[in-house]
């Protein structure tokens, strides 16, 4: 049984490597950000100049060019949306478990401020200044970006970033790009980790005489089972919300009966299910843990294997002999291994996946 819970291991290890951050928080770090960062100015509108007028040129009153974000309260480079209105009160809440609830909106952020960061950097290695005269490149000594290379208004920002122009929106895009890769890697390690320990302790009870299926492996594998469902139907929610929140940011309305409405209820109904599937599946592991101590499974139906083996070969050992405690050693050490290397390999895997690489570290 010890094998079950190995998985904890690198979960907890797992949460303390990528900390998560309360809002109190992540507040008080864009408020730092937005302490150095500059916000782009309007587009200006076309000017008519007559006769001896000159349009004002000079950097500090310009008011075309970038001020500090600290200068209007109105205007923020960073900011945290304090909009409440979410499908699921889930995706507001900062505990790891909740992740689920708000992962496709954080892959898409992610997404587009990275191909942002790719169209600006791209540019930047062509000598193209964010108003795009490659003629007015300013160069430093010290080969950093200098920061009229960087200053332009809002449409110039957006266009040297590599976002669509005003008016041209892009289509509805549910899942970000390269959102499938990701998910069937995490899906991956997270399954071998989960099936690699409740596994191992189903296998160890299965092979332990009298070997077959019985009450302890049947409670370790219906755990198992009723997890890996819990799990599909929450990321089958999380979707259907992200889903419909993207057509109703679109154009489609939250009433009548339409795909986003359809889409909503669905969302709702399984995460609703998935958490009270959670709450009684949790009891049940912890059910089981007290039948084990207490010697609950102690009875002659769950130590013949009955489950497994039917009534009319099932049978009890009432004094091991030396060939089955050789089986129940190589059944225990057997199960611990997978176990623990299947957290081994888990931590490997989180490992690589947080180092940074060494063109991340360049850039």
């Amino acid at each position: 049984m010890g094998s079950l819970w190995l998985w904890l291991v690198p979960i907890v290890i797992g949460w303390l490597w990528i900390p998560f951050s309360s809002y109190t928080k992540l507040k008080t770090a864009i408020d730092r950000a937005n302490d150095v960062a500059f916000v782009a100015a309007p587009d200006p509108p076309p000017q008519i100049y007559g006769v001896g007028d000159l349009p004002n040129t000079d950097g500090l009153h310009n008011p075309h060019a970038p001020r500090r974000t600290y200068s209007f309260s109105y205007i923020q480079a960073v900011r945290m949306s304090e909009n409440t209105e979410v499908l699921t009160r889930d995706a507001t809440r900062t505990a790891p478990v909740f992740n689920y609830a708000r992962v496709w909106e954080w892959w898409r952020i992610v997404e587009t401020i990275a191909q942002a960061l790719e169209h600006a950097d791209a540019n930047a290695e062509d000598h193209v200044p964010v108003n795009g005269r490659k003629e007015l490149w300013v160069l430093r000594e010290d080969r950093r970006i200098h920061r009229d290379n960087r200053t332009g208004t809002i449409g110039q920002v957006q266009a040297y970033c590599g976002f669509p122009a005003r008016g041209d929106e892009e289509p509805v895009r549910p899942i970000p790009p390269g959102a499938w890769k990701r998910l069937t890697i995490a899906s991956v390690f997270a399954l071998v980790l989960q099936w690699g320990t409740a596994g191992s302790a189903a296998t160890i009870m299965i092979l332990t005489p009298t070997i077959g299926l019985g009450c302890r492996s049947g409670s370790y594998i219906l755990y198992g089972v009723a997890s890996t469902m819990i799990w599909l139907a929450l990321l089958l929610s999380s979707y259907l919300a992200h889903f419909a929140k993207m057509r109703h940011d679109h154009g489609i309305p939250r009433s009548g009966f339409n795909i986003v409405t359809v889409t909503e209820g669905l969302a709702t109904f399984l995460r609703r299910l998935s958490i009270m599937a959670a709450s009684f599946n949790s009891l049940w592991i912890i059910l089981t843990c007290m039948f084990e101590f207490t010697n609950f499974y102690s009875t002659c139906y769950c130590n013949s294997s009955v489950l497994g083996r039917g009534s009319q070969y099932a049978y009890n050992i009432i004094i091991p002999t030396e060939h089955d405690y050789d089986r129940i050693r190589a059944a225990w050490i057997g199960g611990f291994v997978l176990a623990g290397g299947c957290v081994v390999l888990y931590l490997i895997f989180l490992h690589l996946m947080l180092e940074p690489s060494h063109e991340t570290n360049n850039r």
